[in-house]
């Protein structure tokens, strides 16, 4: 999935204006506008096929309004990558592209380091090794890609560790904005394959790599593709966040209903990782379109009003903007667009992608 650069831009634009004018009462969602109300009547309405979109951008701008927050792939304690975005220090380099400034700030909470463990949340860890360093960063904004080289010797890596840590560098950067592809190298060297484990790399990296990899059983990798699905995870504590797990399964067609069916089958480890969707629950129709992915779902034990738990609804759209690499979906519920989930936000028009997955709020 990465549909990112313009249009993020443009929802982060819309919505840091909607948290300074007061507007419609639709603000309220949020917690209201401010201001004086009655300034309203001088502003032009948002167009109603955008004002959806931006009213879904408030609350991400708000939670980075107090610095830019960046995602990092870190470990839990079920060893899975997981991401977690990070309010960045407000006097990063400004005068550095962001896509720099942001890739030095995400491998350093990646780096096992006691100066900044305290900024990763509660049973999280880096990736990287304690002693990594980073000779430089580059950007090629028209190539949409970051190239890192690490200083070398690289520390030591476990060969069981040595594919995570890969992972967690591609998905991390990717998550910068307009940047698509990585490329990797130690000492000026290009990563060709992997010291301990001898597995290969190739010269340009992407989200296609996959995370977390399983394969469903009588898949042969070489007819297999792989669809990535959002399970939902515990901390310790029961904080709930989600682990995107990338599963093979036999070629198709249709990338994006295969992923949701995949998501609908459940996770395979039920210990660690927890459904997000119930079993009864069938796709009668999926069409993807320019920038959105429309789906029609049966839910047999529910009814048409019933409320959708948020978790299901928001990793639906994680996953399927993942697999079909557009920015929003549009859902139908039992022939209904009209109901509410959890937390009584509404699904009648097209629901956006977050700008930032499992933000952590302080």
């Amino acid at each position: 999935m990465r549909t990112k650069p313009n249009r993020t831009a443009k929802l982060r634009k819309w919505a840091l204006l909607l948290l300074l004018v007061p507007l419609l009462s639709a603000c309220s969602i949020v917690g209201g506008g401010k201001g004086d109300v009655a300034n309203k009547a001088s502003i032009d309405p948002p167009p109603k096929d955008l004002e959806e979109a931006w009213i879904q951008g408030v609350e991400q701008s708000a939670i980075a309004e107090a610095g830019e927050m960046i995602t990092v792939y870190l470990l839990d304690r079920n060893e899975y990558l997981a991401p977690m975005s990070l309010r960045a220090d407000q006097e990063q380099d400004r005068e550095r592209s962001a896509p720099i400034s942001g890739a030095k700030k995400a491998i350093a909470w990646m780096t096992v380091s006691r100066q900044l463990a305290d900024q990763l949340p509660p049973g999280f860890a880096a990736v990287l090794p304690e002693g990594t360093k980073v000779n430089s960063v580059t950007e090629d904004a028209a190539e949409q890609t970051i190239s890192v080289d690490f200083a070398a010797p690289l520390p030591g890596i476990p060969a069981s560790r040595e594919r995570k840590v890969i992972e967690a560098l591609v998905w991390t950067l990717t998550e910068l904005p307009g940047i698509d592809k990585v490329k990797l190298s130690v000492g000026g060297k290009p990563i060709r394959s992997l010291p301990s484990s001898g597995l290969p790399v190739d010269p340009v990296l992407t989200r296609g790599l996959g995370i977390n990899l399983e394969k469903v059983k009588d898949v042969q990798p070489t007819y297999a593709m792989g669809v990535t699905l959002y399970f939902a995870s515990q901390t310790a504590e029961g904080e709930g966040y989600f682990v995107p797990v990338t599963r093979l399964v036999n070629r198709q067609e249709d990338v994006a209903k295969a992923a949701l069916e995949q998501l609908i089958a459940g996770p395979q480890d039920t210990k660690s990782l927890q459904a997000v969707m119930t079993p009864d629950m069938s796709v009668e129709k999926l069409v993807r379109m320019a920038d959105t992915v429309n789906v029609s779902l049966k839910d047999a034990s529910g009814m048409p009003k019933s409320e959708m738990p948020s978790s299901m609804m928001e990793a639906l759209v994680l996953t399927l903007t993942e697999a079909a690499d557009v920015p929003q979906v549009s859902v139908v519920m039992n022939g209904d667009d009209s109901f509410l989930d959890s937390e009584q936000r509404a699904y009648d028009r097209p629901v956006t992608r977050p700008m930032y997955v499992n933000p952590l709020n302080r």
